[in-house]
């Protein structure tokens, strides 16, 4: 689910142009071209859970191959769309899905985590290209009064993908055509991107005579201090936090300061930086921004550690998985739909309100969580994942338009570039932070988890096991919480087979595992959503301030 639809198609000043030959295929193309791009975020954010047990890899390696993506389209995105101006539109359209196609490919042919992170970068530049240039091409080629059809379409295609998305994950990995399990996510976009290269040649080019110098040192800087920030979130729990990862969590600080600095001296001598930092002393609009990038932060959180409840904790398939968030995404389409008539009446304060149902959805689904506990009684969810999902959508469809609404028609393209900017690394960040918090939980809570397990089997053990059950157990209480540590189960340390036990023991000890699995998840999948809550309860006095000044 993305704010990028509304938020990009403010990108470029209206050009009262005429739609030109083969409107039809230049439809195809963008729709296509943005199915994409935003399934594929969400059809491997279903899969990580397959990634990580094929691969063999960490929950920290998983982690990079959700940001590295995010990151990279966070950083090329204003970039790609100044190529486009330059270089023409359809050019680099055609650059971006032909490198999105061959980096999908890529990823699913990667032998190891390494190379797979490598590929979702390329992927995430490659999307850079895309999305700035569909958006360009709209204004262009479609009469101003034929554009809100065509946005709308544009919208619908990114809802639908995001709602669809983790279904068409799960299907996959159910389907697992030629057994090729996770890898088969990937190749999903490789022929809907060769459909898109063979159209593109018969849509029209435009450009913009715009020759001004691209600022790449304050791309660099950017990315640098991102980089910094990022990677001692991800990384940090999994090394126990050395010096030298929190010194480079300190020196991102500096080099941001850095960046803006620079980007205000461009702005002195009349050039363009990557990014008009001066936007910022509009109050509405640096409101705004922090909603939106609480709101990002939060989401992209979520749905990172649900997948890993239902499908490694609870033991549910890819494909469940994605039937069991289907209700949110039904409560966000549904409210991006309605909420022109929500804002109708209650204007701005549809953000208060979306803001409020957000926070009393994190919060009732924890409620639901700790009354099913590891059951997996996943009906009684529904209710939750409704609310949650509608407060997001009365959140995510206006606030483009309200945030944007006081900044000047010259510096729309900026802005909207900067807000769009903002949910990528928000993404970005939220899974970094959540992975601290996920880590901490799982490997805090599993030695008190190995222990209630073990007393609740011990109690039920028939007296005639008592002698390889015992052992059984004891084996059980003193692994699992070897095996909790990293967030990979799967991982089994060397001394904690139970191969060499009798079938009985060795059936006890499995079960005792899966229990004590089940368990630590959902109790650290709870203090997640509390957190999450916290996090989203911070956007009501945003919210409620951005009224004030609406209606000031």
């Amino acid at each position: 689910m993305s704010l990028s639809a509304k938020s990009e198609s403010l990108a470029r000043p209206a050009a009262a142009a005429e739609i030109r030959p083969r409107p039809r295929l230049l439809l195809a193309v963008m729709l296509l071209s943005v199915f994409m791009a935003v399934a594929n975020i969400f059809i491997v954010n279903v899969a990580t859970p397959s990634i990580q047990r094929g691969l063999h890899s960490g929950f920290s390696e998983l982690q990079f191959v959700i940001t590295g993506y995010t990151l990279a389209y966070a950083v090329a995105l204003i970039i790609g769309g100044r190529l486009g101006d330059r270089f023409g539109r359809k050019r680099m359209l055609l650059i971006g899905v032909a490198g999105f196609t061959l980096s999908s490919l890529f990823c699913g042919l990667s032998s190891g985590v390494s190379m797979l992170i490598m590929f979702r970068v390329v992927q995430g530049l490659s999307a850079a290209l895309i999305a700035p240039q569909v958006l360009s091409l709209i204004q262009e080629n479609y009469a101003p009064e034929k554009r809100g059809g065509i946005f709308g379409m544009y919208g619908a295609a990114q809802g639908l993908a995001a709602t669809t998305g983790q279904l068409i994950g799960g299907f996959l990995l159910r389907l697992n055509p030629w057994e090729l399990d996770w890898r088969t996510v990937f190749f999903f976009s490789v022929p809907i991107g060769i459909a898109i290269m063979a159209m593109t040649p018969f849509i029209p080019e435009s450009s913009q005579r715009d020759r001004s110098k691209l600022d790449w040192v304050g791309a660099a800087l950017i990315a640098a201090g991102l980089l910094m920030l990022v990677y001692p979130l991800v990384q940090g729990q999994k090394e126990g936090w050395p010096i030298g990862i929190l010194a480079v969590l300190v020196l991102s600080l500096p080099v941001f300061a850095l960046f803006v600095r620079y980007e205000k001296k461009l702005l002195e001598r009349n050039s363009v930086p990557f990014m008009n930092v001066n936007l910022f002393r509009e109050r509405a609009f640096s409101i705004g921004l922090v909603i939106v990038v609480l709101l990002m932060c939060s989401q992209a959180a979520y749905f990172l550690i649900f997948a890993y409840l239902l499908q490694i904790g609870l033991g549910f398939s890819a494909l469940q998985a994605g039937t069991i968030i289907l209700p949110m995404g039904i409560g966000y389409f549904m409210a991006s739909l309605f909420s022109p008539k929500v804002s109708a009446k209650l204007g701005p304060h549809v953000l208060t309100a979306g803001a409020a149902l957000t926070v009393t959805g994190y919060l009732a689904l924890a409620m639901s969580v700790h009354a099913t506990g590891p059951s997996g009684a996943v009906l009684l969810w529904v209710p939750a994942l409704l609310v949650l999902g509608i407060g997001q959508g009365l959140i995510a469809s206006p606030i483009t338009t309200i945030v944007l609404s006081r900044i000047r028609a010259a510096d729309i393209g900026s802005a909207s570039g900067i807000l769009t900017t903002g949910m990528q690394v928000a993404s970005a960040v939220g899974i970094g932070l959540i992975g601290v918090v996920w880590l901490s939980s799982l490997s805090g809570h599993a030695d008190a988890v190995g222990r209630e397990v073990e007393q609740q089997l011990r109690s039920s053990l028939p007296a005639a096991s008592a002698g390889p059950g015992d052992a059984a157990l004891t084996a059980m209480r003193d692994c699992y919480p070897l095996m909790a540590r990293g967030g990979d189960p799967s991982a089994i340390p060397a001394g904690c087979r139970a191969d060499a036990a009798s079938p009985a023991a060795k059936q006890l000890y499995e079960s005792g595992i899966r229990l004590a699995n089940a368990q630590n998840y959902a109790d650290s999948f709870l203090l997640c959503l509390y957190v999450l809550a916290a996090v989203a309860a911070c956007m009501l006095p945003f919210a409620l301030v951005l009224a004030r000044i609406r209606k000031a």
